[in-house]
């Protein structure tokens, strides 16, 4: 599930590092479930499934590099470690988070119906005492692929300090590497949101719930 929001442009700017510039237009939080498998190993799904499923939560600002646009996620709450050094590895600014839950709904449990107009949707992250995202969703209407907003480029930072002099420090921008991406089961509605992300006064746009699948191959260096 995604929200669509504006918020402070200055507070924005802030979580972005250099060179990523702002561009003003919304930006996107959501709750997601994860199912992961690698090209060398999709029996993983079956024989080991705790090592292709977790949760993620994740604030994405608008921006470009040059000229092109694209999204910057400045932080990316996770529930498993692999998918946590995965992603640091590709540049995401990833964190574990102690608990990430959504709402998800059964047909065929008699005190739920499948989604339809009205159905509502929540999702939240749990980081030690605080709930750091926490995003509602009631929707309204079928929506398509084309109804889902398109950033561009989704940027990364990979950032690795040195911590003797015999080592070489890591600072590069990086675009993580996407294909074969498709989305399904669209829904759109209203939104709400709030985060301890510090981007001042949000304006949530909408909010939706729909289905994706892509592959990330890794991530190269932006120059």
């Amino acid at each position: 599930m995604a929200v669509y929001f504006e918020a402070n442009g200055s507070k924005l700017e802030k979580l972005l590092p250099k060179p990523f510039e702002l561009v003003v237009g919304p930006c996107v939080a959501y709750v997601c479930e994860i199912i992961s498998v690698g090209d060398s190993a999709p029996e993983m799904v079956s024989e080991r499934p705790d090592r292709t499923l977790y949760q993620e939560a994740a604030v994405g600002i608008s921006c470009r590099f040059g000229d092109r646009k694209g999204v910057f996620y400045p932080v990316m709450w996770v529930t498993t470690e692999w998918s946590l050094l995965r992603g640091i590895l590709n540049g995401y600014q990833k964190r574990l988070a102690d608990r990430i839950s959504l709402t998800k709904l059964h047909p065929l449990n008699p005190g739920l119906k499948p989604i339809s107009k009205g159905s509502s949707f929540g999702g939240f992250c749990v980081k030690g005492p605080e709930t750091t995202l926490s995003l509602k969703a009631n929707v309204e209407k079928e929506g398509t692929p084309d109804d889902i907003h398109k950033f561009g480029a989704t940027f990364g930072m990979r950032k690795f300090p040195k911590t003797d002099s015999s080592q070489a420090s890591v600072d590069e921008p990086v675009e993580i590497l996407k294909s074969n991406s498709r989305v399904s089961d669209v829904w759109l509605g209203k939104g709400s949101m709030d985060t301890t992300l510090d981007i001042g006064s949000a304006r949530v746009l909408s909010g939706s719930v729909y289905r994706s699948g892509f592959t990330i191959s890794g991530s190269k260096v932006l120059r």
